[in-house]
């Protein structure tokens, strides 16, 4: 599915900007240029991985920190499915490698998906700034993000929501399990441990926002920084919310409007895209595939033993 869409948006973009002049686009782009893009990228990697690694210690999760970065890397292969529910596999994954039981792990997947997508949207509030009407939109970021947060943190709203829930024939069985994972949610995402998060997926994220300025100023010597970062943090918001994998086709979509929109040639828009795509997406992917040998040797260890 992931690689079948994969493809549905590289034909879509072919189609829209033109097969010659989109490799005309592709040929002039600096290869070496890559190198700090994707450098950039294992910053937010890294920075994620950080963010991990102290939601696990809080949940008293204890893994050896191969293993921990292992199941983080192979969470991206993970995260190439709808919504990204995939994730949830690393819980699985942890507790077969005898960190623990699956459900105390929850909590850090969530909590990484909620920080992910509030930091995100604080990001696009000064590169809207540079937008017509961008006062209203960074109002608007600001305010989706304060109330993200809220909402999951608002104990008395979910308690009445548990209320009505646990009535329900299905689900009233399965109230204890949904309250114990909110009350992790709930604590990583506290006050104090809601700040470290969010920093870090913003400089996280921004990061691999500046990768994409410079990918587009190899198009366009004048683009701003704050506008790269908005286009880009825009797209990745509705990758996140987007129950496509991977965001795959959406996100293409949305860049590439954006940056036509903007002045940028389609073939060239088409262009970045695919190639901060591929430094970000498919490098996050790779980095998965490069990990799940060693996840595999691991789970067929303690499986014998």
């Amino acid at each position: 599915m992931p690689l079948l869409l994969a493809l549905l948006a590289l034909v879509g973009l072919v189609l829209v900007a033109d097969a010659e002049k989109l490799a005309a686009e592709l040929a002039r782009f600096d290869l070496w240029l890559l190198l700090p893009v994707l450098g950039l990228s294992l910053i937010n990697y890294t920075l994620r991985w950080l963010r991990w690694e102290i939601y696990l210690a809080r949940l008293g999760v204890r893994l050896p920190r191969p293993r921990s970065l292992a199941v983080f890397l192979v969470g991206f292969l993970l995260g190439i499915t709808p919504g990204k529910a995939g994730e949830l596999g690393k819980a699985w994954i942890i507790r077969e490698l005898g960190g623990g039981p699956a459900r105390r792990v929850v909590p850090a997947v969530l909590a990484e998906r909620v920080t992910d997508l509030a930091g995100a949207l604080l990001l696009l509030a000064p590169g809207a700034l540079t937008l017509p009407g961008g006062p209203w939109i960074a109002a608007a970021a600001l305010a989706s993000a304060a109330a993200l947060v809220l909402l999951l943190t608002w104990r008395r709203a979910a308690v009445r929501v548990f209320a009505l829930l646990g009535r329900l024939p299905l689900v009233g069985r399965r109230m204890h399990m949904l309250a114990e994972l909110y009350d992790g949610v709930r604590d990583l995402i506290s006050p104090g441990r809601l700040e470290l998060g969010l920093v870090l997926a913003m400089v996280a994220w921004g990061a691999e926002g500046m990768g994409f300025w410079l990918v587009i100023r190899e198009y366009d010597p004048s683009a701003g920084a704050l506008l790269a970062l908005f286009n880009y943090t825009a797209s990745t918001c509705l990758g996140g919310l987007s129950v496509l994998p991977g965001g795959l086709v959406a996100v293409e979509g949305m860049l590439t409007a954006l940056l036509d929109s903007q002045g940028l040639s389609t073939a060239a828009a088409a262009s970045a895209t695919l190639i901060i795509r591929a430094a970000t997406l498919w490098f996050a992917v790779l980095l998965g595939l490069a990990a799940l040998p060693f996840v595999g040797h691991w789970l067929r260890r303690r499986r014998r033993g």
